[in-house]
C-alpha cells in the first residue's frame, strides 16, 4: 500500500533585513536553515522583498508559512499565528512596501490557479522606520519563540524538522533556499 506523497509545504520569511524589525522574518528563516534539516516536501526560502516575484514559489506549494513582522497593537515581541483568509481585522498589512507587495501577491494567487493554504507566523515589531541591521530587544527576544512556532506548525502539516549534526552558516543572500535532505 503506498502511502499518500507529502504535501509541499514553503517556509517563507519576508522583510527588508535593513530597517530594524522588518527583517525579522529573515532572520528567523536564517536560523531555521542553519540549525534544522528539514524533509524532502519543505522548503524554507529567504524572500525578502520580493513581494510578486514569490506568487510562482509560492504557488508551487499546498501549505505556505509565511514569516514576518506584523502591527496588531499589542506590545513589541508579541508573537502571533493566524491563516491568512482568517487574519483578524485589527492585524495591519500597510506600513511597508513589502507588506503591500505581499497583499498584492496573496490577491493575485487565486488567479494562477488554486492557491495555497497560507499561515502567518508573526511578531509586533517596534521599530520599521530606520536603518539599522539589528533587531531591537524585544523583537530580538522573539526570534526563538518564532522559530519554535514554525517547527510546531511543521510538526502540525506532518512534516517535522530535525536539528542538523552541525549548524550551518547561512550568508545573508536573498533568495536563498534550504530545502530538505
Amino acid at each position: 500500500m503506498n502511502e499518500p506523497e507529502a504535501q509541499e509545504i514553503l517556509v517563507l520569511g519576508v522583510g527588508n533585513v535593513l530597517l530594524t524589525d522588518e527583517g525579522v522574518g529573515v532572520r528567523v528563516v536564517h536560523e531555521l536553515m542553519a540549525r534544522y534539516d528539514f524533509p524532502p516536501n519543505v522548503k524554507v526560502v529567504d524572500g525578502g522583498v520580493l513581494g510578486l516575484a514569490l506568487s510562482g514559489t509560492m504557488m508551487e506549494a499546498q501549505r505556505v508559512i509565511v514569516v514576518d513582522a506584523v502591527r496588531g497593537g499589542e506590545e513589541p515581541g508579541t508573537v502571533y499565528r493566524f491563516p491568512w483568509e482568517a487574519r483578524p481585522e485589527h492585524i495591519q498589512y500597510k506600513d511597508s512596501l513589502h507588506q503591500i507587495d505581499l497583499m498584492e501577491t496573496m490577491a493575485l494567487l487565486p488567479l494562477m490557479g488554486t492557491p495555497p493554504e497560507v499561515v502567518v507566523i508573526g511578531v509586533e515589531f517596534d521599530d520599521i522606520d530606520h536603518y539599522g541591521l539589528e533587531l531591537t530587544p524585544r523583537v530580538e527576544k522573539a526570534v526563538e519563540p518564532l522559530v519554535e512556532q514554525v517547527l510546531l506548525e511543521l510538526e502540525r502539516l506532518g512534516s517535522p524538522a530535525r536539528p542538523a549534526a552541525q549548524p550551518r552558516e547561512v550568508t545573508n543572500v536573498f533568495g536563498h533556499t534550504s530545502q530538505g535532505n
